[in-house]
């Protein structure tokens, strides 16, 4: 097989690659789109769950992958998530997906591998389940819609819960005020005040 490592031919087609084409929504969202706001999300949890006590290298690897973890969907796709998981399920550790992942993005899959099983590699799941919820939240059209909205809410909050559990030293509350933050049911809106100031 010829060698498909990602390059920056494919990185930079990040902003033509779209996401959700199993639900309908208003408009598009690209992996562009999605790898920026999981970092900006990951970026403010990790600095309200973690603080400023993480080394500068650790935060600079969860940065990294956050910025690249579905980097793979360049070459494969955006597969939805059901599918993801029954491919997982029949193949077990002889994940077919995982393997072309690996073989695509090696570096992407080490980060991965290096915060596996860590509470940044939580946090990055759920700074990835945020934008999730409000992206289909926001953009989602139909019946369909709403029910994989809720279901990728369910997902977000027993995501807390697990982690909750597992990193019970650290405070997880933080996830779910910024969630709601995020959804503007709580602080101010800047729009409005900028836009009451004109």
């Amino acid at each position: 097989m010829k060698d498909m490592t990602l390059n920056m031919q494919d990185i930079a087609r990040s902003g033509h690659v779209t996401r959700w084409h199993s639900v309908r929504c208003a408009r598009s969202q690209t992996l562009a789109e999605h790898h920026y706001l999981v970092t900006m999300i990951a970026r403010e949890l990790i600095q309200r769950i973690l603080g400023d006590a993480l080394p500068a290298e650790t935060r600079l690897l969860a940065l990294e992958y956050a910025l690249t973890h579905d980097a793979p969907e360049l070459l494969m796709g955006d597969l939805p998530s059901p599918l993801k998981r029954r491919i997982a399920e029949i193949a077990g550790h002889a994940d077919p997906l995982l393997r072309i992942e690996r073989e695509i993005a090696p570096e992407i899959a080490a980060r991965r591998d290096a915060l596996q099983g860590s509470a940044l590699a939580a946090i990055i799941k759920l700074a990835d389940l945020m934008d999730a919820c409000l992206f289909i939240r926001e953009e989602g059209i139909g019946r369909h819609a709403t029910v994989v909205a809720e279901k990728t809410e369910t997902a977000l909050r027993d995501k807390i819960l697990e982690s909750q559990r597992r990193f019970a030293d650290l405070d997880w509350s933080h996830a779910t005020k910024l969630y709601v933050q995020m959804r503007g049911e709580s602080g101010t809106d800047n729009r409005l005040l900028f836009e009451g100031s004109l």
